[in-house]
């Protein structure tokens, strides 16, 4: 009888389609390196969910880092403020460009500061427990980044 159920359970993962699973990529990762002495740093590039359902990312992990927060960049009466937006719902097959002055990942409270040509590891997880792993390229701090419109 468990044999029967697991079987049956392995024939159902088989029938589901890949594309209504959720998965999420974050393409052209990149940061600045910081200035010295500053404990902080913005990361830019294109979040992709490549699935058929929405993806809910409620969780981000750098490790050596106290919090990675999702802000976007708005004009408050003549000034430049950042808003904090955690979570982030990603529609399917859509992009949310993380750029300068724009949506982007806060990593606050660096324990050692990264070097341009290093890569940083962020893990983040979804409201449904998954978890999705993306690389981040560490550029110098003159850096405009790659163009990701």
């Amino acid at each position: 009888m468990l044999f029967r159920a697991w079987i049956s359970g392995l024939m159902l993962l088989c029938f589901i389609s890949p594309s209504t699973l959720g998965e999420v990529r974050l393409v052209d990762g990149w940061t600045r390196s910081p200035a010295p002495g500053v404990d902080r740093l913005a990361i830019y590039g294109r979040l992709v969910n490549e699935g058929g359902a929405p993806v809910v990312l409620s969780r981000w992990v750098l490790a050596g880092a106290a919090m990675i927060m999702f802000h976007e960049t708005v004009m408050v009466a003549g000034q430049m403020r950042m808003r904090h937006l955690d979570p982030i719902e990603l529609s399917p097959l859509k992009d949310l460009v993380m750029q300068p002055q724009g949506p982007h990942l806060m990593v606050v409270g660096l324990e050692t500061l990264p070097k341009a040509g290093d890569t940083l590891t962020i893990d983040a997880t979804t409201s449904l427990g998954e978890t999705f792993t993306f690389l981040v390229q560490v550029q110098p701090i003159t850096s405009l980044g790659p163009k990701l419109n």
